[in-house]
């Protein structure tokens, strides 16, 4: 089987939307062990076709102590990909810098959630730290200007940005945000 998260909110209630899919056995059998999970609150199932299922999870307190996303958006890391097997969540995901890293790990040790640190890798180009931009912002304030969001009207939107970069409205937008703040502190917010 396979689980896929399609919408994260972190806001107000805390709730998923995942494709899950396999076979119906599989999917039967995944849906009737959702009840017995702690970390939900409540799911409803919102659609059904072929070997898929689109399913809306409402997570419980517990549910929302173990969600880590919020805190990896407010540090401009990106989750690539996310395993679940058993209790143990493995995550891939491109993270700014060290700080950020250092940040997100004790968020994780707060919360009593086990980090372990296995592959780090570093980037380096020239251009990575010009106007102060990380690597990802610049992919995507790059590319929001040349699908013209920035363009009045908007040639494109916000839900077709973040679907391009496959990940969520929240994540882009932060993204687009922090990327501009970065960008204009580096260039018209100093004397040089």
């Amino acid at each position: 089987m396979e689980v896929q998260d399609e919408r994260i909110s972190a806001g107000g209630t805390p709730e998923l939307v995942m494709l899950v899919t396999g076979s119906n056995t599989d999917l039967e059998a995944f849906e009737q062990r959702l009840p017995s999970d702690p970390s939900i609150e409540e799911y409803d199932s919102l659609s059904d076709f072929g070997e898929g299922r689109l399913i809306q999870i409402t997570l419980s307190e517990a549910g929302f102590t173990g969600m880590t996303y919020p805190v990896a958006v407010n540090f401009d890391i990106t989750f690539l990909n996310v395993e679940a097997r058993g209790e143990r969540m493995r995550y891939r995901a491109q993270v700014p810098s060290l700080e950020a890293l250092s940040h997100y790990r004790e968020h994780c040790s707060d919360r009593s959630l086990n980090f372990e640190l296995t592959n780090i890798y570093q980037k380096r180009s020239l251009n990575e730290r010009r106007y102060g931009l990380t690597s990802r912002q610049r992919e995507v304030l790059r590319q929001a200007l040349e699908d013209g969001y920035f363009e009045v009207p908007r040639q494109t939107s916000l839900e077709e940005l973040a679907a391009e970069f496959e990940v969520s409205n929240q994540a882009i937008s932060a993204l687009l945000r922090r990327g501009q703040s970065r960008l204009l502190r580096h260039t018209i917010g100093t004397d040089q």
